[in-house]
């Protein structure tokens, strides 16, 4: 476990050991732990008189974005995302324990967002506890707007290869890949939705540990989240739309193989018909030794195969 004290006073902010937490806590203070482990959480959770429920949130993850009220604290499930630059979207979950004097973070692996923040912190761009948590809350949701655009970028890309794509080879793998990045998306939908909720608890102050004023702040986040869920449900029903266009050319070329080989049908058929009628094993009624019913026969059958074929392919059949 890495854990990370910064405590807030008048000189500015400076860091001390995790165990110094008890003899700072009329300081705001922001406690960062990263890759804990059961019993280190569990010493933090008694110094801080931490809900057991809201630490067993904490432990096991993969949670659903929320923001419970426990009595002296509230406890709040956030998610990081990380660019998937073609590959696998990634999830980074944060938990949060909000306290009138301290903020406790806790995350598995590097969480780049807290870095940033960190450093306004430092700077005093960051004045109070309350506006720290809406400058990571913000930090996290302004980093979703480059990784929902990159699949919109995919759409585009995809939508651009299936149009110009007049083979069809290219097709069934365009089609997975739409597949892939409208199951991302819905993974995504379900993500932010949720967290909506808790930034309208926080912009509503019903938390009653920060003052009202700071609530507006959370209400601009609140905002760009809802952008968000719109730039999702936007790109899903694009994707949707190419699906159908993508389904659409592939009946639209199934089309012009069956009026191909309905032409070739059509004009097959006459000669079956006439080498059928031709064929027969009375010959009383056809002259067979005739050359000159040979040659016409044959003739009149190319002919009248030549004309339907340039029939068909004036009309675009052949």
């Amino acid at each position: 476990m890495t854990a990370r004290l910064l405590v807030k006073d008048a000189a500015g902010v400076t860091e001390h050991p995790a165990a110094e937490l008890s003899e700072l806590r009329d300081r705001s203070a922001w406690l960062d732990i990263s890759d804990p482990n059961d019993g280190e959480l569990q010493l933090i959770a008694d110094e801080l008189q931490l809900h057991p429920l809201a630490l067993e949130d904490a432990r096991e993850r993969h949670e659903r974005p929320k923001i419970d009220e426990y009595e002296g604290h509230y406890f709040i499930v956030f998610y990081a995302l990380k660019h998937p630059e073609g590959g696998e979207l990634e999830l980074h979950e944060l938990s949060i324990f909000v306290m009138k004097n301290a903020l406790v973070t806790v995350h598995n692996g590097d969480c780049t967002e807290r870095v940033a923040v960190e450093k306004r912190w430092r700077d005093g761009r960051i004045p109070t506890l309350g506006m720290l948590l809406h400058a990571l809350l913000d930090e996290i949701v302004d980093r979703y707007f480059p990784v929902v655009d990159s699949y919109g970028d995919r759409v585009d890309a995809l939508e651009t290869a299936i149009l110009e794509d007049t083979s069809g080879r290219a097709m069934r793998s365009s089609l997975g890949d739409l597949f892939i990045v409208k199951r991302d998306l819905l993974r995504l939908r379900k993500l932010v939705s949720p967290e909506r909720e808790v930034l309208q608890v926080l912009a509503r102050g019903d938390l009653g540990i920060f003052p009202r004023k700071e609530a507006v702040y959370f209400q601009d986040v609140f905002d760009h989240v809802v952008r968000v869920t719109d730039e999702i449900d936007t790109f899903r029903e694009l994707v949707s739309n190419v699906v159908d266009a993508d389904l659409a050319a592939v009946s639209n070329r199934l089309n012009e193989v069956m009026k191909r080989l309905t032409s070739i049908a059509t004009i097959l058929f006459v000669m079956t018909v006439v080498t059928g009628f031709f064929g027969q094993n009375f010959t009383t009624l056809i002259p067979y030794e005739s050359p000159v019913l040979f040659w016409s026969v044959i003739g009149g059958t190319l002919a009248f195969c030549g004309a339907l074929a340039l029939y068909f392919r004036r009309q675009g059949w052949l």
